[in-house]
C-alpha cells in the first residue's frame, strides 16, 4: 500500500532530466540470504517515482531502511547504534579503533552500513556500551602503549650502547 508524502523538487529523474517526482512510502519486500536461509523482509520506504517516464528509485534512505531491517533480523546493532557508542565516548573513529584495537576500514563500513559485524563482533561491541568495560579496555590500552614506548626506549637504549653489527651486540642477539 503505497502512501503519498510529497513532490521532490530537489531531484530530477536520471532516465529523462524531469523534476516532476513523487515521492511515496510504500511497502518493499525484498530477500535477504541465500539458499535454505534466504528470508523475505518487508519494510516501508520512500519511493521516488518520475511522474515524465515512471522511473522508481530506492534512494539512500530506502537502503538505509534495508540496512536496519537486515541488522534487526540478524540481531545485531545498527550502523546508527555503533556510530552512538563510539560518539559516547566523544571518540574518533581513529582514537575508538586505537583503544579497541578495530580496525579503523572495518568501523568506517560498520558506521556507513557497508557491512555488517558478525555476532561476535557484536557482542564485543555491546560490551564496549558498558562504561565498566569501556574503562577497563582504555586502561588496557593505555598500559600496552606504555610498555611499547618503555620497550622502544629500552631497545633503542641497546642498540646505542651496543651499535648493531657490533661484536658485543651479535654476543647479545645470539644469547
Amino acid at each position: 500500500m503505497a502512501k503519498e508524502v510529497t513532490k521532490n523538487n530537489n531531484f530530477s529523474c536520471p532516465k529523462c532530466g524531469c523534476s516532476n517526482i513523487k515521492v511515496t512510502t510504500t511497502e518493499y519486500k525484498f530477500p535477504y540470504g541465500r539458499g535454505d536461509d534466504a528470508v523475505e523482509l518487508k519494510v516501508n520506504v520512500p519511493l521516488i517515482t518520475c511522474s515524465n517516464c515512471g522511473l522508481r528509485v530506492l534512494d539512500k534512505n530506502a537502503q538505509a531502511i534495508m540496512h536496519q531491517a537486515v541488522c534487526k533480523h540478524l540481531g545485531v546493532m545498527t550502523p546508527e547504534e555503533i556510530r552512538n557508542i563510539r560518539e559516547s565516548k566523544g571518540l574518533s573513529q581513529v582514537e575508538f579503533c586505537r583503544i579497541t584495537k578495530l580496525g579503523e576500514a572495518t568501523m568506517s563500513m560498520w558506521e556507513r552500513g557497508v557491512l555488517i559485524q558478525n555476532a561476535a563482533y557484536d557482542n564485543y561491541m555491546f560490551l564496549l556500551e558498558l562504561p565498566l568495560n569501556f574503562e577497563r579496555i582504555l586502561k588496557r590500552s593505555l598500559e600496552v602503549e606504555k610498555s611499547d614506548e618503555t620497550k622502544e626506549e629500552n631497545e633503542f637504549s641497546l642498540t646505542k650502547t651496543f651499535p648493531i653489527g657490533s661484536p658485543s651486540f651479535c654476543k647479545l642477539a645470539t644469547m
